[in-house]
């Protein structure tokens, strides 16, 4: 399926990876994948421009049945109760990043409307696995909603690594995910910024 669809959806869904040389310190490496969340094809999409699949975070409503879990598996999501602590979630989630498997984690729990992530809408989940595996995190950002025929950047910022010397500290814990979420932003701010002084130059 994943063979079937990739080209048709590159052309459908054009998507251009902007910073993707700030990867380069993590070849061969492990790290997780923190990104906004604003339509369904965001995980696929994913997937499909770094050529491999990663592990997501999704809620238990889509594993309606036998079939659904099976397909939800394939794509490697996660089943997860958002609406309550899930220890069998985590447990699967810290397993496979020991076993370095590649984890994408959307911090907001749900889709968004705004391409920032909100103040107090994220998450502590991408900053506990970060610190408790001492796992690098990745900040990504779509600088829009994925539609059809229009062309949609994927902002990639540069690595932050968890303080494992403060696991143990419950206030850094809140202190790292808002770093996070911070340096998630940044990568739109600057975009925007960047595009603003582009066409100030023209004029």
């Amino acid at each position: 399926a994943y063979i079937i669809i990739c080209i048709p959806f590159l052309i459908l869904f054009p998507i251009k990876k902007v910073g993707k040389k700030k990867l380069k310190p993590l070849k061969g490496k492990n790290y997780i994948i923190s990104c906004n969340h604003m339509s369904n094809l965001d995980p696929i999409m994913i997937d499909i421009r770094f050529a491999r699949k990663h592990r997501i975070l999704a809620k238990k409503e889509l594993f309606s049945n036998k079939f659904m879990t099976k397909f939800m598996r394939s794509l490697g999501a996660v089943p997860v109760d958002r609406g309550n602590a899930d220890p069998g979630a985590i447990k699967e989630i810290f397993s496979l990043i020991k076993k370095n498997k590649h984890i994408c984690i959307f911090p907001q729990g749900t889709r968004a409307k705004t391409v920032t992530v909100e103040e107090g809408s994220a998450k502590e989940g991408v900053a506990l696995f970060s610190i408790r595996t001492n796992t690098p995190v990745v900040p990504m950002m779509f600088d829009r909603k994925i539609r059809a025929f229009h062309r949609t950047k994927l902002l990639i910022g540069d690595p932050i690594y968890p303080d494992v010397e403060r696991k143990k500290d419950k206030a850094y814990m809140d202190e790292y995910s808002n770093l996070i979420v911070e340096k998630m932003n940044e990568l739109v701010i600057n975009e925007q910024k960047r595009i603003e002084e582009k066409r100030a130059k023209k004029l």
